[in-house]
């Protein structure tokens, strides 16, 4: 087994993007730890049988304080112990869970308090480590992988040791670190010139990723059987698999966070503030990147999932617009689906030549950020975001507000993406299928 990551040195200093990253999180309340998918857990704080909010938040403090104040593990125990102990969260207990049922658990012990401090913490580093990246691509666009080369590392994730692949590549979707429990791997970031310097090979994971299900454990009480998602990388020499349930990229997994924000920037009194926060999150460098990394593994893999990637944050005078036309107010983030990125990128609309390119792709967020003109479809009561592509245009077709499978909340979705000619939007205003919202043709 591998030695548990040491973060106390790493610690002594507190590393704004992983505190942020920590606190960002919600609660996610989970009977057993087969539930919580990474993502889930990269979006709430779960600690499985945790059934009690305040015991979730006793921890979820006490995990806070050990990032920003950099806490050892033992003044984590120490200070956690009597406190869970007091809550009647600790030892060996016989637990009722939500539906009814009966079970002897463990729950607080020096053991599962190490595992949280080690696991939350290295996973919040990691994220905050990947958002520092993301926002330095533009001079480092290569990422390698490291492993801790020690008697304690496991084979396989020895075999990602200093292979080099660009950031937009797909297996940082599901193999950035940490990859299992107790994984010390890190990423370092390479400009072009240390790339050719230390005579690196840059790679590509295209074709050689591999994302199943695996056996994570059995329900005692139902007989259930957990699956969560694995990814192997293989290039006909070497192997490397996540670990049960670590297939994934804490740091990408934004979504839950952006909903959030869309909320408290609608409570906003001030709108010249608010409009200030829009514009300031819709131009982070590190956002740009994380789309670009991720509808380029989608335009790549074409095996689309129900996975959703934010786009941006929608300013207020279009908010107003769509709640004037239909009563509702926007749900204030654009957000795209991976079917509806295929859809757009369908063949029918490759062969007729109206299909984006993929840097047109990349730079949506932008794009949708300061398009040229935005319309109002008044037969199919949606917003069309109109950008410059080359010498024609590319209509981006927005439903607002619009629920999608498997979110709790309506978005702002990107149905439809293609080429048009200004001729026939121009047409469509002047007969009355397009009203102008904002800016023009």
């Amino acid at each position: 087994m591998p030695m548990p990551v040491d973060l106390g040195y790493a610690m002594k200093l507190e590393p704004k993007l992983a505190v942020d990253y920590f606190r960002s999180k919600g609660y996610e309340i989970t009977w057993n730890w087969q539930e919580a998918l990474q993502s889930t857990h990269a979006r709430a704080f779960t600690v499985a049988k945790a059934a009690r909010l305040d015991v979730l938040d006793t921890i979820r403090s006490e995990v806070d304080r050990a990032l920003s104040e950099g806490i050892t593990e033992r003044e984590f125990i120490n200070t956690l112990t009597p406190r869970l102990q007091a809550a009647g969260w600790y030892g060996k207990q016989v637990v009722v869970d939500s539906a009814g049922g009966a079970e002897v658990v463990q729950l607080g012990s020096p053991q599962r308090l190490s595992t949280i401090y080690r696991t939350n913490l290295a996973t919040s580093y990691q994220a905050g480590r990947y958002q520092q990246q993301l926002a330095s691509t533009e001079t480092h666009p290569y990422w390698q992988y490291i492993a801790i080369l020690d008697s304690n590392t496991r084979d396989s994730h020895r075999a990602l040791h200093g292979r080099v692949f660009h950031y937009t590549d797909p297996i940082w979707q599901t193999m950035y670190p940490p990859n299992d429990w107790g994984c010390r791997c890190r990423v370092r970031a390479l400009t072009a010139a240390q790339v050719k310097q230390m005579g690196l090979k840059v790679e590509s994971s295209v074709g050689r990723l591999d994302t199943g299900m695996a056996e994570a454990g059995v329900d005692k009480r139902t007989g259930e059987v957990y699956e969560q998602p694995v990814t192997t990388f293989t290039d006909g020499k070497r192997r490397m698999r996540t670990g049960v349930g670590w297939s994934g990229n804490a740091g990408s997994a934004a979504m839950g966070t952006d909903v959030n924000i869309a909320k408290k920037l609608v409570s906003l009194q001030n709108r010249q503030l608010r409009q200030q926060v829009i514009q300031s999150l819709n131009n982070a460098p590190a956002r740009q990147a994380a789309f670009e990394q991720w509808i380029g593994t989608v335009l790549t893999q074409r095996r689309p999932g129900n996975g959703i990637q934010p786009l941006g944050f929608m300013s207020d005078d279009i908010a107003d617009a769509v709640e004037k036309r239909t009563g509702q107010p926007a749900a204030r983030l654009l957000a795209v689906s991976e079917k509806n990125v295929i859809h757009a990128d369908s063949l029918k609309h490759q062969t007729k030549g109206v299909a984006l390119t993929l840097a047109e792709y990349q730079a949506l967020p932008k794009s949708l950020n300061t398009p040229r003109a935005v319309l109002w479809d008044n037969q199919n009561h949606n917003l069309l975001y109109v950008i410059d592509s080359g010498k024609e245009m590319a209509k981006i077709v927005v439903n607002s507000p619009y629920g999608v499978r498997k979110q709790p909340d309506a978005l702002d979705v990107v149905i439809n993406a293609y080429k048009v000619s200004l001729f026939e939007l121009q047409k469509g205003i002047e007969g009355g299928n397009y009203s102008v919202i904002k800016g023009g043709l």
